[in-house]
């Protein structure tokens, strides 16, 4: 069964260097990056996590640029990325989380759409096989897949110095 989305820019989440972007799929009251932290603030254990996660956004948004080492490669034949960062950049800034991964798509150095994401199992287990992101991780790949088209095809255009985007905010694209 396929549904509609939206793109909504994440105004909750403006910064200097990045605009943010997250999808609001039909039927939702809440977007996925706002249903990703509302269903991780409503567990405990992975409190410190999703703090220090947000702590990335704010600093990859304000200081940084969603330049590629901030972000996580979860599959090799996928625009799919995630965070946190690789662990060499979390021990750099002591910032490190441990559980929680939110899978994105990094546009460019200025614009990062956040999905949604989970409590990773720990270990080797790839993402698409993980019980508790695995089916983020896929929704995640099918909606850039639909964004990547969007853009080839022009329905969300960059600004003249690749900044932000624009689009046509009635704009739905089904998934």
């Amino acid at each position: 069964m396929n549904i509609f989305a939206k793109i909504i820019k994440l105004n909750d989440f403006a910064f200097k260097k990045v605009n943010y972007y997250s999808v609001l799929l039909e039927g939702n009251d809440v977007n996925e990056f706002y249903d990703f932290l509302n269903r991780m603030e409503d567990i405990s254990e992975v409190e410190d996590d999703l703090n220090n996660l947000v702590f990335w956004i704010e600093k990859i948004g304000n200081d940084e640029g969603a330049k590629l080492i901030y972000f996580r490669n979860e599959a090799d034949i996928s625009d799919v990325t995630a965070l946190p960062p690789p662990r060499k950049q979390m021990k750099l800034h002591s910032v490190e989380v441990e559980e929680i991964r939110l899978y994105c798509l990094r546009a460019n150095e200025s614009v990062v759409f956040l999905f949604n994401g989970g409590i990773k199992t720990q270990g080797m287990i790839k993402a698409k096989d993980c019980p508790n992101v695995g089916p983020y991780f896929k929704q995640a790949n099918t909606i850039t897949k639909v964004i990547n088209q969007l853009f080839i095809n022009g329905d969300i255009l960059w600004t003249k110095d690749y900044s932000d985007i624009t689009f046509d905010e009635a704009l739905e694209f089904e998934i």
